[in-house]
Formats: C-alpha cells, structure tokens, sequence
C-alpha cells in the first residue's frame, strides 16, 4: 500500500484519479481549499493553499504536510500544480516521489507559442500563427487573416478566461485588448500579446499519454464528440478511438521532447487538406481521465508504479467506440446544442458499444457538489456561453445528427 498525497481541489478528474488508487488498496490524502466536500474516497482532507492562489505557499504546505506524514508519492492534477511542482522539484523530492516534467520541458509546452513552433521544427503540421508582435500590428493584422480567427492565451486557466473566437477586425481588436489585460496568477499563465491563430473547424482529437523520461508507457486517443461550449473546448461526452494517426503524432513529439509524466495532446483534423493539425499540449493528467481509468488505462496507477518501481503493463489495448458522459459540462453543452441547432442538432444517432458518466450515488457530498454546480451553470448561462459569436457555418459539422 502506498500512501499519495493529492494537493487539488475537488475537480471531477482528481476524484477520479483519487478512486482508482483508493480501490488499488493505496491510502490518499486530500489538501485542498475546500475540506467540507470530502469524498468517501479519500482518507482525510487537509487544508492547504491551492497552488494558483499562492506558488510558494502551496510548497510551504505541501512540505509541512509532508513533515506531519510521510508520503510516498505526490500526485498533482492542475496545470498550476505541474508547474509549482517542477519548479521546486529538487526540494520536493527530499520528502515524497513525484512525476512531472522538467521546468524547462513544462515551460516549452505549457506555452502555446512555443509548442507550436517546436512542432513546426520537427514536422508535426499546425494551424498558421501570428505572435511576437507589438500590440500596434492588430490593426494591421486584423486586415490581413481570414476569419474567422482564434485569439487565446500563451498560456492560462481554462477556454473561458483566455480563448476567443473573431469574425472581424474589431472583434479581434476588442478580444485581443481583453485577454492582454488579464493578470496572471503565477508562471503557469501568460495572457500578455495573446496568439492569433487560424481556426480550424470540426472536432477535438486527443491523445492521452504517459512518458517515463522520453519513452512512451501507453497512449490513448479519443474524441470530444461533444464540447463545452461546443465549438472548441473541454470534453463533454467523449469517445474513445483506436486513431493511429494522431497516436504516431503524438510519440513522434513527445518523443522530441523528452517528456517525462502525463499529457493530453489535442488535434483537429483540418477539411481543407485532410491532416491532423496540432492544437496544443495539455501538460499535465486531463479533465476526462476517469473514461481513460474505465476502459482499462489507469494512469494514475501507472505514474504510482513507476514512481515504485513496480512493473507497469505498456501499450495496453483499450476498447474503442465507449461514450462517456460527463455530467456538468455535458448538460450545459446539450443545452448550447438545442440553442444553436434545435431538437434535431443535439439528437445523437449513433450507437455506442457502451455508455458510461460520472454519476456516482456512492459518492454523496461530491455528487452534490457537482449538482450545484449544473444548477448553477444553468441558471447562469440559459443554454448559452462565453464565445458564442462564432458564425454558425462554421459549426454546423459540430452537429450530433
């Protein structure tokens, strides 16, 4: 038995991860902001600041609880974390095992920018981008791209808080002087001179990974057949793929790299010349993890072993064709669906080998608090989102039917 410390909030993908070493007989320990929310999963719940609040006081936390209890690993879900974690690796790793990649890995990565251009370096095609400019080009860039056009952070929190989406120059005028004004929490965000970057319409496509020092351990795609919002963003009922395609993208760069932990590297298959194009790379465990730990890829238990120095299975064969439903961002994203495309827009026709969600009555105040949080997003957004000015042409492949 191992004992793991999670420093997270109660996000639906750390509960997960916190499940499947649960039910591997692993003792895990929660730090979070929150200690009311405690799941049945976890052991006991400490507080501790979370790490895009204040970097250096979630390590001081971090290493108070580890003076308190010895731990064996530490298993960090947010992007934030990943980055707080790496940065203080060398004195972390004194007290409790961990993996996350290098600072200067995670920095390469977590920038867009600079992950776009190191895929261009070694032959991963990506969208045309425009950055390294002063703030009095917009006007004349403006005049210059196609639209519609994506304005999103380098780096940053979430599609809401650093992506939109431009159908004309003073929209992309008005957006870009929105996100530049954003001030970051810490290194792990940079909202200043955000990327302008070609749209390419369709679905998400990702592959979810684990590298152990630049060789791939096992990888996983699948596809966000249903996004919040629902025109580019977080996966709200996903499919698993067997897609070879993007599997080979994926280890050709996290193999350039060389990675050390978890990612999830999106793509789009662009219409215009039928090539995967890469989107950009999720530095850390991914929001969708509990249809990867179902359909038989537990890479929460796979970092726990490797950080043991126990034996890990590689290239394990998943099912492709199992739908996961996840409950808040997929209600929310229905909503949007009958709000752009009507009744007939947000029927599904397709059947699935099997249907799986988050939804878990054994789990009674998480659950709750997942609830609250529908409610919430629906009373707030009425079925609409952020973003929702994106010509509806452009979406229309977004269409269940």
């Amino acid at each position: 038995m191992a004992k793991i410390l999670v420093p997270e909030n109660f996000g639906m993908h750390v509960i997960a991860g916190i499940k499947a070493l649960t039910n591997n007989n692993d003792w895990v320990d929660q730090a979070s902001k929150n200690t009311f929310f405690k799941s049945v999963y976890t052991q006991r719940v400490h507080s501790i600041t979370p790490s895009i609040v204040d970097e250096k006081a979630f390590i001081d936390d971090i290493l108070s609880l580890c003076s308190q209890d010895s731990y064996d690993i530490i298993l960090p879900f947010t992007n934030s974390s990943y980055y707080a974690i790496s940065k203080h690796a060398k004195t972390l790793s004194k007290f409790a095992r961990f993996m996350v990649p290098s600072l200067e890995q995670y920095t390469l990565a977590n920038d867009k920018f600079n992950a776009t251009k190191f895929c261009e370096k070694i032959g991963v095609q990506t969208p045309k981008v425009f950055s390294e400019y002063q703030d009095n080009d917009i006007v004349a860039i403006s005049k210059a791209v196609q639209y519609p056009v994506v304005i999103k952070a380098k780096s940053g929190q979430g599609v809401f808080k650093g992506l939109r989406f431009a159908n004309n120059p003073d929209e992309l005028k008005l957006f870009y002087d929105q996100i530049n004004s954003i001030k970051a929490a810490n290194g792990s965000e940079n909202y200043s001179s955000p990327l302008i970057q070609e749209f390419v319409p369709g679905f998400i496509h990702d592959a979810c990974t684990l590298t152990h020092k630049g060789n791939i351990i096992n990888v996983l795609t699948q596809k966000r057949h249903v996004m919040y919002p629902i025109y580019g963003g977080v996966g709200a009922v996903n499919v698993t793929t067997h897609n070879p395609e993007i599997d080979e993208l994926a280890r050709k760069l996290l193999e350039a790299l060389e990675w050390n932990g978890p990612a999830q590297i999106e793509f789009k298959l662009d219409p215009r010349d039928n090539k995967y194009k890469f989107i950009e790379i999720n530095p850390k465990l991914w929001g969708t993890l509990d249809l990867s730990i179902k359909v038989g890829m537990n890479f929460p238990k796979m970092i726990r072993n490797i950080l043991l120095e126990e034996e890990v299975e590689k290239n394990i064969k998943y099912p492709s064709g199992v739908r996961y439903k996840f409950i808040f961002p997929a209600t929310l994203a229905y909503l949007q669906l009958l709000n752009e495309f009507g009744i007939k827009g947000a029927c599904d026709p397709v059947a699935y080998s099997k249907t799986l969600n988050d939804f878990d009555i054994n789990d009674p105040l998480i659950l709750a608090n997942r609830l609250m949080h529908t409610i919430w997003g629906i009373i707030s957004t009425a079925g609409k989102s952020p973003n929702s000015n994106i010509n509806k042409n452009l979406i229309n492949s977004l269409k269940l039917n």
